[in-house]
């Protein structure tokens, strides 16, 4: 009988319904509705739902392992005062210089660049305690990464239905001959993953079941599927409800460790007020996402109201980087926050800190 061995975040049932289960889930939802999907136009409800309830929310969670805790903000209070800062004002230059099809376009690509940075992040909370280096380390690497990349590339090279943002489109790959030899690759490095992960004595459950949650996932979304409301349903629910847990589950293990005595911040953290964080997350993404339907986009009155100010380019090349500078500031402290430790030998600060 294989023995099994998985460094959880938490424990198993927290992690199998808010990291590895979201993705399952909505997976298993797309391939079976997912035909029926293609016919119908996203309602208002749903959009409330993924768009202000997971995907404008998740990025505002961030605040809670940062800004409002103050014993992680002494640490990195430079940066965290910078940061916002620098990326509004490179935003309004590039906004200024470019133009929106340029700046939009950046913004979407460090938002595909995040995305595949957190499925890589988690996957190495999942192998943390294996070695570090040689050709297992190596193909662990390359194989999440694919998982991600190859979709991408799909996506570069054969049309598809559905945008990551509003005004952007993905740059085109003439040939394919790269998508179809990096295919091969894949598939490759997926049947050498799983081979070498059954044959092991201990089996990692959660390492294989991210994985294979996430080859699903962006496979289902991207390939498999071609509509709007299929790659919008997968890709923000299987990005953005792992985060929110990964965040709320991080200040509660603080609380195991060191006590509610040192960081008063913590007791919002207990199970009993996980409605009261998920509700402050919602009114975040509702202020901002009623900022943008009243000034840019005047696309939700049923939600926001008929209020709709019409703003010259100079103003929108100030506005718009302004409101995009949560997004973009969330893209650049996860690379401080939840950052590997190869030195130590500690494979992600997130759990173990």
């Amino acid at each position: 009988m294989k023995s099994l061995r998985t460094p959880w975040i938490y424990s198993p049932k927290f992690d199998l319904a808010a990291i590895i289960g979201p993705p399952v889930m909505v997976t298993l939802v797309v391939l079976i509705f997912g035909h029926q999907m293609a016919n119908i136009q996203q309602p208002t409800w749903l959009w409330i739902l993924l768009v202000l309830g997971i995907d404008v929310a998740h990025v505002y969670s961030s605040l809670f392992r940062t800004y409002l805790d103050s014993e992680e903000f002494a640490k990195r209070r430079t940066v965290y005062l910078l940061v916002p800062a620098l990326c509004w004002l490179v935003g309004v230059g590039l906004y200024l210089w470019a133009g929106p099809g340029a700046f939009w376009t950046c913004v979407a690509y460090f938002a595909i660049y995040h995305f595949v940075r957190q499925q890589y992040g988690f996957f190495m909370l999942y192998r943390r305690g294996e070695p570090t280096g040689g050709f297992e380390y190596r193909l662990d690497q390359i194989t999440i990464y694919l998982t991600t990349l190859y979709p991408l590339l799909y996506w570069h090279t054969y049309p598809r239905a559905f945008q990551w943002f509003s005004d952007f489109e993905v740059i085109r790959i003439p040939w394919t001959w790269p998508e179809v030899s990096v295919r091969f690759v894949y598939l490759g490095c997926l049947a050498w993953f799983f081979w070498k992960e059954f044959r092991k004595p201990q089996f990692n459950v959660g390492k294989v079941s991210l994985l294979a949650a996430t080859a699903a996932a962006w496979a289902t979304g991207i390939i498999l599927f071609n509509g709007d409301l299929t790659f919008t349903l997968i890709n923000i629910v299987s990005h953005g409800i792992p985060y929110m847990a990964l965040v709320w589950i991080y200040q509660y293990r603080k609380i195991e460790k060191v006590g509610v005595e040192r960081n008063r911040f913590l007791k919002f953290f207990q199970w009993r007020y996980v409605p009261i964080y998920l509700g402050a997350l919602f009114l975040l993404a509702f202020l901002e996402e009623g900022v943008w339907d009243w000034f840019v986009w005047k696309e939700h009155a049923s939600v926001f109201g008929a209020t709709h100010v019409q703003l010259s380019a100079v103003a929108l090349a100030w506005l718009v980087p302004l409101l995009t500078m949560p997004q973009l500031t969330h893209y650049v402290l996860d690379g401080f926050i939840w950052r590997v430790n190869k030195k130590s030998g500690r494979e992600v600060r997130a759990v173990i800190d």
